[in-house]
């Protein structure tokens, strides 16, 4: 994404973020706002694959990730390199969509919300 989580949680906790997106494109929108907000470099998007995070082992105090982890080739690696860069005791929090039991693949609204989530 561009940003927008990340620059309300260093609003609200005044913490330091690193935002990672492998899209150039998020990557300029993203600080282009966080630096016309007056909160870059404190928040800075960077461009990187999250399976090869550009950053030393025990970097930070902690990862989140949004819809993203979900769509990882390997999802043994990203959380492997999730946990690298986190410091001894760092916390990692994410959320990610999925379906429920209440999920009918028959039912062609639930079919075009599905494929809306994973199209982006």
């Amino acid at each position: 994404g561009i940003g927008g989580p990340a620059r309300n949680i260093a609003r609200f906790t005044g913490c330091d973020i690193k935002a990672v997106t492998i899209n150039e494109f998020q990557v300029n929108r993203g600080n282009t706002i966080s630096k016309r907000e007056g909160i870059h470099p404190q928040v800075e998007l960077v461009q990187a694959d999250f399976m090869k995070l550009p950053f030393e082992d025990n970097s930070f105090d902690a990862v989140y990730a949004i819809e993203s982890t979900c769509h990882a080739p390997d999802r043994h690696g990203v959380y492997s390199e999730i946990l690298r860069v986190l410091k001894p005791g760092g916390i990692f929090a994410c959320y990610e969509w999925c379906l429920t039991d209440k999920y009918d693949g028959k039912q062609a609204v639930h079919q075009k919300v599905k494929r809306d989530i994973e199209v982006g």
